[in-house]
């Protein structure tokens, strides 16, 4: 298997599957669908919010599906994106238009609020913000109208899946909503009190120190059981959660396998 930077997660309950984000490039995703062995039958694709290295293989994807498939998302996952980098403006968001998918096979279904993609699978809709420790960063931009704003990164979701017996199960995309704000909801959502497992990225790359011993304190009091933090979560803050929560952490990394 090969890596990229991105991220992209096969999701299944032993009978149905879904795939959450498609990396950065359809190569590498191919690549790792043919190793993985796996066949043209994943009949829908959830995007966590429409970064290219979230959203970059869709396209690929969708061709390799037999007869299209599904895909999920939030209304303002196909605007033009850009972030600053080192005072220039750089577009970061879909390599593509909707247009594109909808002619190679994709069936598009957008919301802004919950909605279930499978019967034991969730999508949060747009995530609460109520953390005063989580807020949208400012380098990142969104095209409404012609006109480059603030991105308030309303299409940011997390996936939701219920596990029998041990709680709900959180999986996140970037969480630019906030991880603590994401988990939140998430039982707001569901109407649960446990959660059992986080995995994904937990957008603590460049954290302040303040932000990243707060979202330290508020993952400890969440008493979860298995934390998976990659991508964007950064290795300072994954080797920190790590040191304080021992065997709960494991990292994420290129072809992980879970069962929970």
């Amino acid at each position: 298997m090969i890596g990229e930077h991105g991220f992209s997660a096969l999701i299944s309950d032993g009978q149905e599957s879904i795939l959450f984000d498609t990396g950065q490039t359809g190569r590498v995703l191919a690549n790792n669908m043919e190793v993985m062995g796996l066949e043209s039958n994943v009949p829908a694709v959830v995007l966590s919010h429409g970064h290219y290295d979230h959203s970059g293989g869709l396209l690929n994807f969708v061709r390799w599906c037999d007869g299209g498939c599904n895909i999920y998302t939030h209304p303002n996952a196909f605007h033009r994106r850009f972030k600053k980098v080192k005072g220039e403006i750089t577009e970061i968001g879909m390599p593509f238009s909707r247009s594109e998918l909808e002619e190679a096979g994709g069936r598009v279904h957008t919301s802004k609020g919950p909605q279930h993609v499978m019967d034991w699978l969730m999508m949060t809709g747009e995530i609460e913000r109520k953390n005063p420790f989580e807020k949208p960063e400012t380098e990142f931009f969104i095209e409404n109208d012609g006109r480059l704003e603030k991105d308030p990164f309303l299409d940011d979701q997390a996936l939701i899946a219920q596990v029998e017996g041990k709680g709900i199960v959180v999986i996140t995309g970037c969480a630019h909503s906030g991880i603590i704000n994401t988990l939140k909801f998430a039982k707001k959502v569901c109407g649960s009190d446990v959660i059992y497992a986080v995995i994904g990225g937990f957008h603590l790359v460049g954290a302040s120190e303040e932000k990243m011993r707060k979202t330290m304190e508020a993952l400890i009091e969440f008493d979860l059981q298995l934390l998976v933090p990659c991508h964007c979560t950064g290795r300072d803050a994954s080797h920190m959660l790590k040191e304080a929560l021992g065997n709960q952490v494991v990292y994420g990394e290129v072809g992980l396998s879970l069962k929970i």
